[in-house]
């Protein structure tokens, strides 16, 4: 029943994230916020506004996004939910990971729950107070990953402006 729960938030999030237009979103130094529309029941209510913090990287050489990152509140404990999308051709099994610069020992699992031709998407997993403590104040981090070629790939985190957009995020 959690994963299921999650994998609706996933689908909250992470669908109008991909289709995102170029609507002005406010800015927390590298990260920004967004809200979007519930997804609607099956009597067609709408379900309530869904908000998420957020962080696009792109190649430095061609501009293409090879990674989205996003961050929102699990409806039923309120606790931050990480979701993380790349692009196909990753090594599924393993999954991937999110690591905050010097608690490197200490990933975060991002396993994965589906692939379309967006990218590869890693299911919801909960933020625990120690892992946001670290964030709040850590500078960088990454999302580590195989490539089918069994190569790893580091893709970096910024950190920047992280303590203002998840303040911002949880406003009410």
């Amino acid at each position: 029943m959690h994963k299921l729960i999650l994998a609706i938030l996933l689908l909250a999030i992470i669908q109008p994230a991909l289709a995102e237009d170029k609507k002005s979103v406010p800015t927390f130094g590298d990260w920004g916020k967004a809200c979007e529309e519930g997804l609607a029941d099956a009597k067609d209510k709408q379900g309530p506004e869904v908000c998420y913090i957020f962080q696009n990287v792109s190649n430095k050489d061609n501009g293409k996004l090879v990674m989205q990152m996003r961050i929102g509140m699990a409806p039923q404990n309120d606790k931050p939910v990480l979701i993380v999308t790349l692009p196909l051709g990753v090594l599924l099994p393993p999954g991937a990971a999110f690591v905050v610069e010097g608690h490197e020992k200490d990933p975060l699992k991002l396993p994965f729950l589906a692939c379309a031709p967006e990218g590869c998407t890693t299911v919801g997993q909960i933020i625990d107070d120690k892992l946001l403590k670290v964030m709040k104040k850590a500078e960088k981090a990454a999302v580590r990953v195989a490539l089918l070629n069994r190569q790893v790939l580091t893709l970096p985190v910024s950190l920047k402006g992280f303590t203002r957009a998840y303040i911002a995020l949880n406003k009410k």
